[in-house]
């Protein structure tokens, strides 16, 4: 079996000293950030002409506890898997952070996302890249699928 190590740009992934409940939200007990993992799952696509994995984590992003998601497209074309494109999104003080990325048969990516601040409820968001963006890009623009209107009263961590 062959262990291969893929380097990846530098990030972050200390977000609040690695402890629970770190997200900020209006009204209530912060959320866990869970830092310390691959969100959701480690999707698999067969293009062809090449295979290609992409997956999500959350990081802090300033060094100052701001979580925002770190995202990869993995990809083999034949001569063994390397890192294809990769980057953090975070635009703005909102944090982002439980991650899902997906990309369709087309090679377009979408991320979804949880977002929350003190003055953002816990919300669902997404931002994605089409095949012929920029690679290590998502410029598709944010949109908000559920607005919050509430907020957790309490966090189990």
């Amino acid at each position: 079996m062959l262990d291969r190590t893929l380097a990846t740009a530098a990030f972050d992934s200390n977000l609040c000293e690695y402890a629970r409940n770190c997200i900020p939200q209006p009204g209530g007990t912060s959320l866990d950030s869970i830092p310390d993992r691959l969100m959701y799952r480690l999707q698999y696509r067969n293009f062809g002409s090449h295979q290609s994995l992409v997956a999500n984590h959350t990081v802090d992003v300033n060094g100052a506890d701001q979580a925002g998601i770190r995202w990869y497209e993995v990809r083999d074309s034949g001569g063994g898997w390397s890192i294809f494109q990769q980057g953090t999104y975070s635009p703005d003080a909102t944090h982002r952070w439980m991650g899902s990325a997906a990309m369709d048969g087309l090679g377009n990516l979408a991320l979804g996302f949880s977002a929350s601040s003190t003055s953002v409820h816990p919300s669902i968001r997404y931002v994605g890249r089409l095949a012929g963006d920029p690679t290590g890009t998502l410029p598709q623009g944010e949109t908000t699928l559920i607005a919050g209107s509430g907020y957790q009263q309490h966090s189990s961590g």
